[in-house]
């Protein structure tokens, strides 16, 4: 396990509660807003978006080396890009929910199998 305080990092989180009908559409409008605006951030190391397994929830994570970085990100994008509340009603969210995270371990495979075990 790595417990290192150098290789800490600060994860943005944003969930949106929506309908199946819309979760595609928003997939494409955060994909897009991330590969147009986020991903030149200072700092930027990474962005995934998740749908659950029942379809009606689409989770945004953006990663940043630290959270000073994550906050001149949302500062930047407040400028130039149409706020995350915009596209939760265009996209007929129900519900968005925010959250933030400091990283202060990681556990990674030794080895990868790609089997399945029986």
């Amino acid at each position: 396990m790595n417990s290192s305080t150098r290789d800490q990092q600060f994860s943005q989180f944003v969930e949106f509660i929506v309908d199946p009908l819309h979760v595609q559409d928003l997939v494409a409008a955060l994909v897009s807003r991330v590969e147009r605006f986020t991903r030149c951030c200072p700092g930027f190391i990474s962005a995934r978006v998740h749908v659950s397994e029942g379809g009606d929830r689409v989770l945004m994570q953006l990663v940043w080396p630290t959270r000073e970085y994550g906050e001149q990100a949302v500062v930047r994008s407040q400028t130039f890009e149409p706020d995350l509340f915009h596209l939760a009603r265009q996209h007929h969210a129900r519900a968005l929910l925010f959250s933030t995270f400091n990283a202060v371990a990681e556990v990674r495979a030794e080895c990868v199998s790609t089997e399945l075990p029986t």
